[in-house]
């Protein structure tokens, strides 16, 4: 097979992985392959990508179907590599969803789903990624391709015929996203990265499961939430049905919230109750244009109240209230975090309550 040096050094790129993949025509298919994906071209499916780089369609569809290599040990090399040449003790884990739109519902794992590229519901691929963002870089840590639930149904015949024509092995089974990317967390520990703390958006950051799990990780983090979270202001106090009290119906399952404990409130009705010389402003990095990028938030401590109903009780994190200005609106984000600051700053919340928010020191925003 001609062989062509389209990228300067990509033997040698490719020669570090040349022992996880045996065969030598398999492993020529495999540059030509990665050469594709960083040719111009929107298109990277096996039929233009074969073209460009001068290769047999057949043998390329036959890399990506039936060729055996070790996918682990490629990964690891990768990560290996990577690491070593950039590192960064104040660096940070991005966890993040990654849709690849597709028309067709016959490649592995495509449903209807939320697809973060087209901004709507609609047929894709989705990875749970995680990026390792530092100093002056970033880059790809991890993916793992999520498996739905109509993948995962041995009750349904089309789900086991899909599952058999894309030949996809019996050892994989959906896991809910959040629970994906704790493990993407454990795999950067096992390869010991250096980094400060996790950052996730509010899909993650909402899903009270994926907060514990980082506590008890010990990471600390800086995650996005809806604007119709609920939080006290104050720490919730509970207290047990009493016993002896007789009450119709049945008895209470779960501690209820004290008669006496203030309800708790969305954390946009927070946000809009900052005042205008309340703001922080902060610049947190550089542009693309070297400019600087400045922000204007405010923060204060809170109680999540997720479950509360049920007598669920959260650990104390900060608020995060953001405020951005577009060209035709402004508008605010929110944020929790558990990592330390200090300073406090005071505005009235109606109806005559006062909340403490305090300006946010920058190393909560610096990679967002």
């Amino acid at each position: 097979m001609e062989t062509a040096n389209v990228f300067f050094g990509i033997d040698d790129y490719m020669a570090r992985f040349s022992s996880y993949i045996k065969r030598s025509e398999a492993r020529a298919l495999a540059q030509r392959y990665v050469v594709g994906l960083m040719m111009d071209g929107d298109r990277k499916s096996v039929e233009p990508m074969s073209e460009r780089v001068h290769a047999s369609e057949r043998g390329m569809q036959r890399l990506l179907a039936e060729v055996k290599w070790n996918d682990e040990g490629t990964f690891c090399e990768y990560r290996r590599q990577m690491l070593a040449e950039t590192d960064d003790p104040q660096g940070v884990l991005l966890i993040d969803d990654t849709a690849f739109p597709k028309k067709g519902r016959h490649s592995v794992c495509v449903s209807r789903q939320y697809c973060g590229a087209l901004g709507k519901v609609d047929n894709c691929q989705v990875g749970v990624s995680m990026t390792y963002v530092g100093q002056g870089f970033a880059w790809p840590y991890a993916m793992e391709l999520f498996v739905p639930e109509s993948w995962d149904n041995p009750e349904d015949s089309e789900c086991l015929a899909l599952r058999k024509k894309t030949r996809m092995p019996e050892d994989i089974r959906h896991r809910e996203k959040w629970l994906m990317a704790l493990a993407l967390i454990d795999l950067a520990d096992a390869d010991g990265v250096p980094h400060r703390a996790v950052i996730a958006d509010s899909w993650y950051g909402n899903i009270m499961a994926f907060r514990r799990g980082l506590d008890e990780r010990k990471k600390r983090y800086v995650v996005g939430v809806y604007s119709d979270t609920l939080v006290f202001l104050e720490p919730p106090v509970f207290e047990e049905a009493d016993p002896q009290e007789k009450k119709q119906g049945r008895p209470g399952k779960y501690p209820k919230l004290s008669k006496t404990n203030p309800l708790p409130v969305k954390v946009s009705d927070l946000g809009k109750c900052v005042g205008e010389t309340d703001w922080e402003h902060l610049e947190i990095r550089k542009d693309c244009r070297g400019e600087p990028l400045v922000i204007e938030a405010i923060s204060r401590r809170v109680f999540p109240a997720q479950g509360y109903r049920k007598g669920s009780i959260h650990e104390e994190v900060w608020l995060i209230v953001e405020r951005r200005h577009g060209d035709k609106k402004t508008e605010l984000r929110y944020f929790f975090s558990n990592m330390p600051q200090e300073c406090n700053h005071q505005f009235e919340y109606p109806p005559k309550t006062s909340i403490r928010f305090s300006p946010p020191c920058s190393s909560f925003f610096y990679f967002l």
